[in-house]
């Protein structure tokens, strides 16, 4: 099955700037498919210009990968390709946070893209995530 990808792109304030959802290619497994929806999104906010980026997932075992808490060698590729488009950013971090903080992009990843397309990007707040990023300022 493909890995899907949804992100939602803040400026420092909190404040909505964009998002996005794709399908992505066909992985091994879930941890696969995790670094697979973050280089979408890395490549995604790179062509919208941003260059100071905080990446923030809801696997924990990504961002500890990716923090050089935790080493796996079957991710070693998906560890390269990261670390590639990191350095094109002026600034990059990656920082766990819960699901229920991620809500917003979860929904995204899960939601269903326009026929016959397999990247959307938006500028303004697409209805399927309007309730949940309401619900964040509460």
């Amino acid at each position: 099955m493909p890995s899907k990808a949804g992100w939602v792109i803040r400026d420092e304030s909190g404040q909505f700037v964009g998002a996005g959802q794709a399908t992505g290619n066909h992985t091994s497994n879930a941890l696969e498919s995790e670094f697979q929806a973050l280089l979408i999104a890395m490549q995604s906010c790179w062509s919208h210009g941003h260059r100071k980026i905080w990446f923030e997932g809801d696997n924990r075992e990504v961002m500890e990968i990716l923090n050089r808490r935790k080493s796996r060698f079957d991710t070693f590729n998906w560890i390269r390709d990261v670390q590639a488009w990191k350095q094109r950013f002026q600034e990059c971090r990656f920082t766990w946070i819960n699901r229920k903080q991620n809500k917003p992009a979860d929904i995204l990843a899960k939601s269903h893209l326009p026929q016959n397309e397999q990247f959307k990007f938006y500028d303004y707040i697409p209805i399927v995530i309007s309730s949940a990023l309401q619900l964040e300022n509460f």
